[in-house]
Parts: C-alpha cells; sequence; structure tokens
C-alpha cells in the first residue's frame, strides 16, 4: 500500500549561526561551512544573475565530491530565505553530529522570472539549467542531485524534477502550488506526474498545513501519485499554514529527507503489493449504480453461462472475449458493446446487468448479489471464480464495514421489540450485518435503570428516550463492532446514565465513535487496520441539543460532561486533513438535522460537500428517518467522494411510508480504495423487525429513490 506519513509537533530546532566557532568534526582540517553570494552571467537572459551557494565543512581541504542540493524560494522572497528558515543551520549541526551527508546547497535568485508562466526563450526552467552547469562546473560535485521548493519554488522543482526526473535523485515541494491552469500539460507537474511509473527511482515528498491555500493543489498532486502507485511522503502539518512560521518548524524534517535521499540511505518504498500465486480470478454481476435489482438468480446465471439469451446482459467485447477465454460463448444475440459504451448502456437500462472482472468494479457501479446472497460469501459454489496466474481478488485484501441509520429501541419501538424478543427484531438482518467485517449501529438511546418511566429529570423532558439493557442483547446478536454514538439522545436521562452505558459498551468490546466520557474522547477519530487497509472514522452531531455534546468548559452552559462530538467547522477543518494523510480512507458519519425529506436540503448538500474538501472519501448521514439520495461528488484535489445523505431508520418507531423504509451500505474496500457500495434495501415491519425488501416493493423503492428523486 502508499505509505503516508501523519504529521505531529516537532520541536524546532534550536538557532545556529555559522561561524569559524562551529567546527567540523575532521582531523584533517578545522573548516566549517561556508555560505557565500555569487554572481554569474546567464546565457540564456544575457545578464548577471545572483545565487547564494553553502558548502560543506572542509570542503577546501580535500578533493572529495559531493552531491548537490538546489533549493527554490516562493514567490515573495529571494535567496535568502532557505537561510533565514534555518536550514544551513540545522545542516551544519547534522552533518558536524554524523547525521547528515555533507552535501552543495544551492540557492538561486528567482527574481520576477521566477513568477511568469513561461516554459521557452528566456524562461526560468532554462535559467536554472544553465546555472546548474555552470556551478557543477566550478564545484566539486558527484552527480547526485535534489531538488526542492517553497510555494511557487515548489512548482518549479517538480517541474523540473519530472521533465529531467533521470537527473535527480529526490523532488521535494513545500507548500508547492500546483494548478491545472498554471501550465499547459507538457508543462504542468500535475500532468507530468501522470507519468511517473511506480517503480520510479525517485523519491518524492509533499507537505503542507491544514490551513495552506495551496491546499487543492498539493491534494490534488497527492491523489494523482497515489492513483498511479506511485511512492511519496504526504505530509500534512498540524494547524500550520503557507507561512515561514510553519516552514521553518518543519526544516528538520525536510533536512532529512533531502540528507537520505543524496546520501542514498533511503529507497523509495514499495506501494503497491502484488497479489499471490494463489490469487484468485473473479468475475461479479454488477449494474449501474441506479439500477433496480440488487440480485439475480443462480438459474438465470446458469442459463447465460450454456449460452441461453438472457435480453438483460450487456456485456463489453473485451470481457466478452475474456469469458470466452474460460470456456463461456454468450449467446449470438447478447447485447455487447464497446469497452467505452458499456457504463452508458447500462445507466440507461436500469434493469440491465453486466458481468466483469473484480477489478473492473468502481463506484458508479453495483455489484449484484446471487441469490439474494452476496458473492463474496459464496465463492465455494459459484461459478465465475478461477484459479489465475493473472489473479485479481484475493479475499484477505477485502473489508466491508456496513453503516446502518437510526437505532433508538425506545419510545414505541421498545414495547414492540419486548413482544416479540430481541431474536426476532434482530433475525430479518441477522446474518447480512454479520457477513460484514464491521458491522456500525447508530446509538440514540443510553441504557437507562428507570427505563421507560421517566422520573420528571430527564434532559430531554417528554420526549426523552431511553433503552432497556436486555434489550442492548441486540447488539451482540447482530455482531456489532462498531457503535456511533452521535445520537442527539444519549444524555436524556442523565451523564451518569450515558457513562453507564459506555461501560456497558467497554465490557462488550465494541469499538466507539463520536461520543466518549469528554470531548477529548468524543473527537478521537477511531482507527480501523484491515486486510492491509487502514481507515480512519470521524462521527459528530450537528444539530444538537446543547446537552448532549461533550463539553470540558465548567462555566459553558450546563457545565463538564460526556456526551458526542459536535461537528465545528474549526475541528473538523483542522482533523479530516490530517487523518486523510494518515489514512487510505477517511469515513465521517454525521448526525445532521432530521428533515422529512427524501432530498438533501441545500445547507446539508453543501455541508456535506464541504467535509469532503477537507478530507473526508466518505460522509454518511446516520441521523434522517427518511433514506435520503446519494452523491458522488469530485472534490478539488481530484478524488470522487461518496456522499449518502441519509440512511433512514433501522431500529425505530415512526409508521410513514418513507420513515419505515432504509439502506444499509456496504462499503466494499479493496487494498485501501473504496472499489464499490453494496445496497441493502429495507423494510421496518411492526416497528420492530427491519429485514430487506424483495420483490415489487424492492422495484418500486429503488424507482423511487434513485429516478424519481436522484436523477439517476
Amino acid at each position: 500500500m502508499h505509505r503516508f506519513i501523519f504529521a505531529s509537533v516537532i520541536v524546532a530546532i534550536a538557532c545556529f549561526a555559522l561561524s569559524p566557532g562551529n567546527r567540523a568534526q575532521n582531523a584533517d582540517c578545522a573548516e566549517a561551512g561556508t555560505l557565500s553570494r555569487e554572481t554569474y552571467f546567464s546565457a540564456v537572459s544575457s545578464h548577471e544573475r545572483k545565487f547564494t551557494i553553502y558548502l560543506p565543512p572542509c570542503y577546501n581541504a580535500t578533493d572529495e565530491t559531493y552531491p548537490l542540493l538546489l533549493l527554490l524560494h516562493g514567490s515573495d522572497a529571494d535567496d535568502s530565505q532557505w537561510t533565514r528558515l534555518g536550514f544551513l543551520n540545522a545542516l551544519e549541526i547534522a552533518i558536524q553530529q554524523d547525521s547528515a551527508a555533507p552535501m552543495i546547497v544551492l540557492m538561486p535568485y528567482g527574481g520576477a522570472l521566477a513568477n511568469k508562466n513561461r516554459f521557452n526563450g528566456i524562461s526560468y526552467d532554462r535559467i536554472l539549467l544553465d546555472l546548474l552547469s555552470q556551478v557543477e562546473g566550478r564545484y566539486r560535485t558527484n552527480g547526485r542531485r535534489a531538488i526542492g521548493g517553497i510555494s511557487r519554488g515548489g512548482f518549479w522543482a517538480f517541474h523540473l524534477g519530472l521533465r529531467f526526473a533521470d537527473e535527480f535523485v529526490a523532488i521535494g515541494g513545500h507548500s508547492p502550488y500546483f494548478d491545472r491552469e498554471h501550465a499547459e500539460p507538457v508543462d504542468n507537474p500535475l500532468e507530468l506526474a501522470r507519468s511517473l511509473r511506480p517503480d520510479t527511482h525517485l523519491q518524492l515528498w509533499l507537505d503542507r498545513g491544514t490551513n495552506d491555500h495551496a491546499a487543492d493543489g498539493i491534494d490534488r498532486m497527492h491523489v494523482i501519485l497515489r492513483q498511479g502507485g506511485v511512492s511519496h511522503q504526504y505530509v500534512v502539518q498540524p494547524g500550520g499554514d503557507h507561512s515561514e512560521a510553519t516552514w521553518r518548524r518543519y526544516i528538520e524534517d525536510y533536512l532529512n529527507f533531502y540528507s537520505r535521499a543524496l546520501d542514498g540511505s533511503a529507497a523509495p518504498e514499495a506501494t503497491v503489493e502484488q497479489a499471490g500465486d494463489d490469487g484468485l480470478e473473479l468475475w461479479l454481476p454488477a449494474a449501474g449504480f441506479g439500477a433496480l435489482r440488487t440480485s439475480i438468480d443462480s438459474a438465470d446465471l446458469a442459463n447465460l453461462l450454456g449460452g441461453q439469451l438472457n435480453e438483460r446482459l450487456i456485456l463489453s467485447e473485451s470481457n466478452t472475449d475474456g469469458l470466452r477465454r474460460r470456456g463461456i460463448d454468450p449467446h449470438p444475440r447478447t447485447q455487447i458493446v464497446p469497452d467505452s459504451k458499456l457504463f452508458a448502456a447500462l445507466w440507461r437500462d436500469k434493469r440491465s446487468y453486466t458481468l466483469l472482472p473484480f477489478d473492473q468494479l468502481h463506484l458508479r457501479l453495483r455489484p449484484l448479489w446471487l441469490d439474494d446472497v452476496p458473492v463474496v460469501d459464496q465463492l465455494a459454489r459459484y461459478p465465475l471464480v478461477f484459479q489465475s496466474e493473472a489473479p485479481n481478488f484475493n479475499s484477505d485484501r477485502l473489508t466491508r464495514i456496513t453503516l446502518s441509520g437510526t437505532t433508538a429501541i425506545a419510545r414505541h419501538t421498545l414495547p414492540a421489540v419486548e413482544a416479540i424478543g430481541v431474536e426476532q427484531a434482530a433475525s430479518g438482518i441477522r446474518e447480512y450485518a454479520r457477513r460484514s467485517d464491521y458491522f456500525h449501529i447508530t446509538h440514540e438511546a443510553s441504557i437507562a435503570p428507570t427505563c421507560p418511566r421517566h422520573t420528571g429529570v430527564e434532559l430531554g423532558g417528554v420526549n426523552s428516550m431511553c433503552m432497556l439493557r436486555d434489550h442492548a442483547r441486540l447488539f451482540d446478536i447482530l455482531d456489532v463492532d462498531v457503535v456511533d454514538l452521535t445520537g442527539n439522545h444519549i444524555n436524556d436521562f442523565g451523564y451518569q446514565t450515558f457513562e453507564d452505558t459506555l461501560d456497558y459498551f467497554a465490557e462488550r468490546g465494541f469499538a466507539l465513535v463520536g461520543g466518549g466520557r469528554n470531548l477529548e474522547q468524543a473527537r478521537q477519530p477511531l482507527i480501523l487496520e484491515r486486510n492491509g487497509s487502514r481507515i480512519g472514522w470521524l462521527a459528530c452531531n450537528n444539530i444538537g441539543p446543547y446537552y448532549a455534546f461533550a463539553n470540558d468548559d465548567p462555566d459553558a452552559l450546563g457545565g463538564r460532561r460526556p456526551g458526542n462530538a459536535y461537528c465545528r467547522g474549526g475541528w473538523l477543518r483542522e482533523t479530516l486533513p490530517l487523518l486523510a494523510a494518515e489514512v487510505d480512507l477517511a469515513l465521517l458519519s454525521v448526525h445532521y438535522r432530521e428533515f422529512e425529506t427524501y432530498q438533501p436540503m441545500h445547507q446539508q448538500r453543501l455541508d456535506y460537500q464541504t467535509y469532503a474538501e477537507w478530507g473526508a472519501d466518505i460522509v454518511i448521514g446516520t441521523a434522517e428517518h427518511k433514506p435520503m439520495t446519494f452523491e458522488f461528488y469530485q472534490t478539488r484535489r481530484g478524488e470522487t467522494a461518496f456522499i449518502h445523505y441519509g440512511l433512514g431508520n433501522l431500529f425505530f418507531d415512526q409508521l410513514p411510508w418513507g420513515n419505515r423504509r432504509f439502506f444499509l451500505d456496504t462499503l466494499y474496500i479493496y487494498e485501501g480504495d473504496l472499489l464499490t457500495v453494496e445496497l441493502f434495501p429495507g423494510i421496518i415491519d411492526d416497528r420492530a423487525r427491519p429485514r430487506l425488501l424483495a420483490g415489487e416493493d424492492l422495484y418500486n423503492f429503488l424507482h423511487f429513490m434513485f429516478v424519481q428523486k436522484n436523477e439517476f
């Protein structure tokens, strides 16, 4: 998998002045490193130009050759910027302590030319190439070069380093400024990066602050490299912005990166794991995300594999050839379309489906079940799985997370569950819920000893909700893994009741997210690591009431208390990009204001899209009492975020048509990527038993959600 670094605050190195008293520890000389500003004649611009150069300790006392580090300044700075930030002080100390190899550091002055988007004639890239040639003729270099830059200098570092990749060992960008409109594709680093191979020799570094105004372009570069399987270090600095104060704090990290690259002590890490020899070639039935079906019958599959015509089947040309190589010859009248037309054909026909290799799944396609059971749960008897020397599936690399909506075994649901028993209440979804690696419950009402009797001191008044301890056994029967604590009724029966409920959940071994005994616990991300994927999960309550929020301020309304995390913009804006940099996928589940509608309200849509822009790959609304629509949101960083604005109720007592219907969303995460989302459309019977929809009810529900309400 890709390796990304999660930055933590590092104490800056003390200021160190270059002076004769700071000597290199060398028995043969007593020189310190030297720093000078020099001029040269540029044949490109036909003018004298300036540069600053650092020569390592004892340069004049030996005949050794040294690696060369080219460092470029930002648009509002000059060739003193890197010195001012303390890079050379840190380097001198590191050389003395033998923790960095001696190197030559070249820092040119760019002037106005460095800010021009010009890539021929008198252009900054040609100026830099000319300078490199002259400096390497004047000083003893060994042929190993690295290049890095700040802000606008970071743009030029990646521009030059990617264009002439064979001439550098490393490229660093520190708040680099990238933009799709900044240069034509032939010169734009965002496009040049697409040509990098996963086995590139280049070591790459990107960093930015959480409040960096250049974040969009940097994130886009990170996505391009990740999608290309290119190893790189991507660091989001907590609290940092686009300023020298931020860059100065992390100058030692920058030095470590360049030093290790130039002395050859660190090679790029492998980022893509290859499938083992025992892997499988798996083909799945799949449909457009807006298809009006969730499953196919094994009898229908057997017939079409036997050569019978199935008018709902659409195959691509290459997949038809692939099936034929496996001895499966589709009926001559089967609809076969060019590869580029398959998705459009499936999207137009809501009842159609296709057969395709597992690795061709993507977010806008849904895997279909076989006989109402997920295919990956019945591989032993499934006909389209083969041993292969070119495998595309390994069950040890698949992680499934199933998310659910409102669960409040309170009010009318409480006596309904009491009447049928928790085993029967769970029976309609039990088998499906237990198949996932992680099943999620949105917890709404705490376990109260007086439940359901109100004593008059409940914080929620007559609308207060509670759950019986015996009914909490439902979580064990469903094999719940993650309890989402963002419900707005969790403190209705008092803070101690919620604390006792937390004790119960801890005894049962549930992972918790979105709530806790204090604000720090409530905001703590849940990190799930399974089958080669690392998922970071945050959860929060957007609406309140105030007493449901965890609070550490004794002077605030309600004082200190346990509770859930409030979806404060500042906290999420700071935390989501940090989390996204640490994990493969960032998931945010949100308890939003409850609307009696199937479409998101305008502000809700803006908020969820903003969460995606801040770094959430998946945003799920867990509190809406009606199922709501979906969105594949294209972020400015170039990734597609999956947004489901509301799952609907799971265990709740509302009886209207829409409030009884729900979705369970199962995320298929493979090797760190969100491959696809599987839908479990359901209905709540008798206020107490959710189950799978089938037949005409299923068709009508999907038709209502996809066709009428979501423009699918």
